[in-house]
């Protein structure tokens, strides 16, 4: 982080220096909302989220080396910033942050796969430029304003991930980081229970637009119904249709290690490795593509970042075993990601299991979500799908319906785990995936144990 002084700090949130005079012209070398991460230097943003209270651990924050906090109460002598709202201030402080530098920011929104997005787009912008991304799930209102707080002045490019739960939220966030260009990979129902539709989901997401200059380059998933409704943006559209600006030419091959394609750029022809097995990689790798050539990369380096993707922990990683393969893709989920997921299923050689669960935040679609999950993991081809929560037996009521395989339910882990060393067979390939408060993680865990 770039250091700012506290005049500057109090000045960009519209609060008052309690302290004494100096302390106006102190430098901040850091900007934290966790005081556990407090370093000397540093100024703490006492921020109040869902559980917690920042307020309760300004002590920490100062034993820690906490040179300022910024607070909504009167801390006497503590040298602090007083503000309305710590959490308002947040975002103000990274939103004037944001703008000294002339870095350029791409926003990437979507219903599934932003992460993955974001990952490739990195893999693939890094081949020429210095590039900063959100990490881990730091893509919402308390996230996204320590992404920003880490740009510094070697970076030319920010990759920033935008999360929505509501309407408004991403407007908030296009705020604070001011895209210079924005990439929507797809609409789906993702917290379609709180937005209520998806034509709702679609507008929220487009939120992104209101802090863009008129002309700035968007590139859309065209083959998203919905998506495909901006030709007013002037997109570079993206997709498996011909009809794209960066479309899918073919499938060479796929399996397990990955796929290779070719893509077509308006008639020119670009051969591609995806590193990660499941035809769900083709969306990201052609969104990177079309980002990739309007920042001016060259085929061959763009080949060489789609080549060096990598996922991030939890997200469709394999992990082999001495009994069994595992496709750990069990940091979050909706019905578009558990199907286009399970996918990958088709590529192994020996038995398939799909160890599936709750998707949540879908709210009165909750069960027709799931039974449709599970009617097309019937109709795939698995050997085995094991459906862990409360919800998941509307999942399980669903591949009964159309399955020819076995299929079993569990209302608990605590329940899966009593069997799951019968359920599973050497040689097997399980695929796992659920929303992250379902805690899939453990049975990862377990798995890797058997």
């Amino acid at each position: 982080m770039q250091s700012m002084t506290i005049k500057e700090i109090a000045q960009a949130c519209g609060g008052r220096i309690i302290g004494e005079p100096s302390l106006c012209d102190v430098q901040i070398r850091g900007i934290k909302i966790d005081s556990r991460k407090v370093e000397a230097g540093d100024l703490f943003v006492a921020v109040k989220g869902e559980n917690l209270d920042g307020h309760d651990y300004i002590d920490s924050a100062i034993a820690n080396g906490a040179t300022c906090v910024v607070s909504e109460k009167p801390l006497g002598e503590l040298p602090h910033i007083l503000v309305e709202s710590t959490f308002a201030a947040l975002k103000s402080i990274a939103e004037y942050y944001r703008s000294l530098f002339d870095v350029k920011v791409i926003g990437i929104t979507g219903s599934v796969g932003k992460t993955t997005a974001k990952e490739m787009l990195y893999s693939v912008l890094s081949q020429k430029y210095n590039v900063l991304k959100t990490q881990g799930n730091f893509n919402n209102e308390f996230g996204l304003p320590q992404t920003i707080f880490n740009i510094d002045k070697d970076h030319d490019i920010a990759v920033i991930e935008m999360g929505m739960s509501e309407t408004g939220e991403i407007s908030r966030l296009s705020k604070v980081a001011r895209p210079d260009a924005a990439l929507i990979i797809n609409i789906g129902e993702s917290h379609i229970g709180n937005l209520g539709s998806k034509d709702n989901i679609f507008k929220a997401k487009c939120e992104i637009f209101e802090y863009m200059d008129d002309g700035a380059p968007v590139f859309l998933n065209g083959d998203d119904e919905l998506l495909a409704t901006l030709a007013d943006k002037n997109p570079i559209y993206f997709g498996r249709q011909s009809s794209n600006d960066v479309s899918l030419e073919k499938i060479v091959s796929t399996d397990i290690k990955g796929t290779q394609i070719v893509a077509d750029l308006q008639g020119e022809k670009l051969e591609l490795f995806i590193p990660v097995p499941g035809e769900y990689m083709i969306y990201p790798t052609l969104a990177a593509v079309a980002i990739g050539k309007e920042f001016g990369l060259s085929n061959e380096q763009i080949a060489r970042g789609v080549e060096s993707f990598s996922p991030v922990s939890q997200r469709m990683n394999t992990i082999e075993t001495d009994k069994i393969t595992i496709i750990d893709d069990a940091y979050n989920a909706s019905k578009q990601s558990i199907l286009a997921g399970a996918e990958t299923l088709a590529y192994t050689s020996g038995r398939s299991v799909a160890i599936v669960g709750d998707v949540l935040e879908l709210g009165e679609f909750s069960e027709s979500i799931h039974f449709e999950i599970g009617e097309q993991l019937g109709l795939a081809d698995i050997d085995c799908i094991i459906c862990v929560g409360q919800a998941a037996q509307y999942i399980m009521h669903g591949a009964s319906n159309t399955s020819r395989s076995s299929v079993y339910y569990y209302p608990s882990q605590k329940a899966l785990f009593e069997d799951l060393d019968v359920l599973i067979d050497t040689g097997d390939t399980v695929f796992v995936k659920a929303s992250r408060g379902m805690h899939f993680e453990e049975i990862v865990a377990r798995l890797k144990a058997l």
